[in-house]
């Protein structure tokens, strides 16, 4: 089922999978095909058809994580939608955080979560962290050069 607390479980959970670093672990909380919606310069709609494609995106996010210093997330604030009996929406606004408590940046997520034969899973994610993410990495690269 895919209802406010188990959904608001199974996103926490993610959020400390996303803490280890662990590209596979991550990688599994999805399922294929996944839909993803991008908002950056332009609004940037994909498929991704399967978790072969999706393990790269996430090693990517997961080395500049690292290269920033992300130590922790934390969900500023979690609102779930039910839409089903399997089906929910879940809206995270995120706050990346250094071991220091200092914050990197913070994000807007949108998941659709399902109920699926594996356990819930996301089956389609929409976001704006690609610019605050690439901004992050350019401050930091600059401050390594100057």
């Amino acid at each position: 089922m895919a209802d406010s607390t188990g959904v608001e479980a199974f996103i926490d959970g993610y959020r400390r999978t996303f803490e280890t670093f662990d590209v596979a672990a991550i990688a599994a909380c999805f399922t294929f095909p996944l839909g993803v919606t991008s908002d950056a310069e332009t609004v940037s709609p994909a498929v991704v058809p399967d978790e072969a494609r999706w393990t790269p995106v996430i090693a990517r996010i997961v080395g500049a994580y690292r290269l920033l210093g992300v130590a922790r997330a934390t969900v500023r604030s979690l609102t779930v939608a039910e839409v089903t009996a399997r089906i929910a929406q879940a809206n995270a606004h995120w706050e990346l955080q250094r071991a220091d408590g200092t914050t990197v940046y913070d994000f807007h997520s949108s998941y659709t979560v399902a109920a699926t034969p594996d356990g819930l899973r996301i089956t389609a994610i929409a976001h704006d962290e690609g610019p605050r993410l690439a901004a992050a990495v350019a401050t930091l690269r600059g401050a390594a050069a100057g």
